[in-house]
């Protein structure tokens, strides 16, 4: 697949606004939805952008798969 920069750099923008916010496990999850929604290629575009492991981002949507459950804290 041919690398979109344009579309990295966006991952990348969004990420760095919403990032002083996240925790871990928002972080997986929004990498993971983000994924999703650029379909084919998304899960690299979104590792290149941000830094995060694919297998984190993989991670991620299993669980938005099984469904995303409020934190307990």
């Amino acid at each position: 697949m041919k690398r979109n920069v344009e579309r990295e750099a966006i991952v990348q923008r969004k990420f760095q606004a919403l990032e002083p916010a996240f925790n871990e496990r928002s972080r997986r999850i929004w990498a993971a939805a983000e994924a999703r929604s650029l379909g084919y290629g998304g899960i690299a575009t979104v590792s290149r952008a941000t830094g995060i492991s694919d297998k984190t981002i993989r991670a991620g949507l299993a669980e938005l798969e099984k469904g995303v459950q409020p934190s307990k804290r």
